[in-house]
């Protein structure tokens, strides 16, 4: 029997027709398999919003918590089977409640957020759906158990806000609780640190967890369902052309997830690619009793000479912005770089991308990172560094396909489509990824740029 890990997330969990579809596609795999759940939908958010309040306004973050408590309490009612089956589902529903409402008065009194508060506030949303769907699951027949990241050793190296799974601590633990000898329903996003603290993956981190799971049990396949038809050539949205991509080594749904496709989190294929575990896309809106993939993401299965330089799929985002280290020498100034990033981690600041020359040192970040990192380096004074300047009117535009990096004049062709179109490149990088390549255009050509550099994809050439 295969082993397998399924992931729904928040999309999947809108209405509770969603949550109710939800559990006929668990049912259609007719086997006993591991189910990660994202929060419902918006509730993530929800209790973000929460927070904020908290600190001055509790009484407004009481309003919130009641629209949590009255979606939870009605979903809960409407899919937990007889009366014993929805007195306790109501029960755990209302404890988890509870102690979400004294988290959120605790910050208050104290009047601050501790990282490791935060991050166990947040969790909640998972926390609440888990058993929900648990319950639903089982009035479907299927015997199903909640099981928490805590009780089954979803062991994380305690970073808050962006933890990362420690592989070897989880292994055995995970595989020890995780049998498939019934199906199990993980809350995802979060796991703990070794103090027995909770600590989250990051905003949409259900993916990694579920990747993480399947790593550690030796699943034969995730599967991932979405909304969408699998990975598409394009948001359908600027190019209505756009296809589906049947296959994508891991590097190349890997780049497209940090470029901004939303299929997946950026760091799923990250647990899964050593061992080989592939991740099949599914649209549940497309559910007709069949398992069947859209896009199958797995090993690279090579290139020939036919198929180099294919782009598969063009991938944009606004959400990004730059900040320009200008002064005579700093590309070549020793330490400069070093100091930047230095300053930058120390603030918990990542850096997406750097891009230098001899007068600039150009660092990306995601946008709402690039006040503070702004703020950062203009608090010291480095020789050499005559000022920092942030830019925000920019749109990173990637292409992606295997072969990219060492096809002659891949990037040249794709720089000409632009040119064709009289889009101006403020940046442009190649060769940092063998299957990804970026430029950045001002926010008003990015949907231009993107049906520029797509007209080069060739469906004809992809791997089915």
């Amino acid at each position: 029997m295969d082993k397998i890990v399924v992931k729904f997330g928040g999309s999947n969990l809108k209405t509770l027709a969603d949550i109710k579809r939800s559990a006929k596609v668990v049912k259609a795999y007719n086997q006993h398999i591991i189910v990660v759940v994202s929060a419902f939908y918006g509730i993530t958010n929800t209790i973000s919003e929460a927070i904020g309040e908290a600190i001055l306004f509790p009484e407004e973050a009481g309003k919130i918590m009641q629209r949590i408590r009255s979606i939870h309490f009605e979903t809960a009612d409407a899919c937990a089977a007889g009366a014993d089956e929805k007195k306790s589902l109501l029960e755990i529903i209302d404890v988890r409640l509870k102690e979400l409402e004294r988290l959120l008065k605790g910050i208050h009194y104290i009047g601050a957020v501790p990282d490791f508060t935060r991050d166990k506030i947040l969790s909640y949303g998972e926390r609440l759906a888990a058993p929900v769907v648990a319950a639903l699951l089982r009035s479907e027949g299927i015997a199903a158990r909640e099981m928490l990241p805590e009780n089954i050793g979803l062991i994380t190296d305690g970073k808050y806000g962006n933890a990362t799974a420690d592989l070897a601590a989880s292994a055995p633990l995970l595989k020890a609780s995780l049998t498939f000898q019934e199906t199990a329903v993980v809350p995802g996003f979060y796991g703990t640190a070794k103090d027995g603290r909770c600590a989250i993956f990051g905003r949409g981190g259900s993916d990694y967890t579920a990747a993480v799971i399947a790593r550690c049990t030796g699943a034969s396949s995730f599967d991932l369902w979405k909304d969408v038809d699998g990975f598409l050539s394009s948001d359908p949205r600027v190019v209505p052309e756009s296809k589906t991509i049947p296959f994508l080594s891991y590097a190349e749904a890997a780049e497209l997830a940090y470029f901004g496709a939303k299929v997946l989190h950026p760091r799923t294929v990250e647990p899964l690619e050593d061992a080989g575990i592939p991740i099949r896309v599914m649209n549940v809106e497309k559910f007709n009793g069949t398992i069947e993939p859209y896009t199958e993401v797995a090993q690279d299965r090579g290139i020939t000479e036919a198929k180099d330089a294919v782009i598969k799929s063009v991938a944009s985002s606004e959400d990004l912005g730059i900040l320009q280290i200008e002064g005579p020498g700093v590309g070549s100034r020793p330490g400069i770089l070093a100091w930047a990033a230095g300053r930058l981690d120390a603030a918990a600041v990542n850096i997406s991308s750097v891009i230098t020359a001899q007068t600039c040192i150009n660092l990306i970040f995601k946008k709402d990172d690039l006040a503070k990192a702004l703020a950062v380096l203009k608090a010291d004074v480095v020789g050499g560094v005559i000022a920092v300047e942030a830019v925000e009117d920019c749109s990173m535009i990637a292409a992606v396909g295997s072969g990219i990096r060492d096809s002659i004049g891949a990037g040249a062709s794709m720089l000409q489509a632009l040119a064709d179109e009289h889009i101006n490149v403020v940046l442009a990088q190649a060769g940092a990824s063998p299957v990804a390549m970026y430029v950045l255009v001002k926010n008003r050509d990015r949907e231009n740029a993107v049906r520029a550099i797509h007209s080069m994809t060739r469906e004809d050439s992809w791997e089915k």
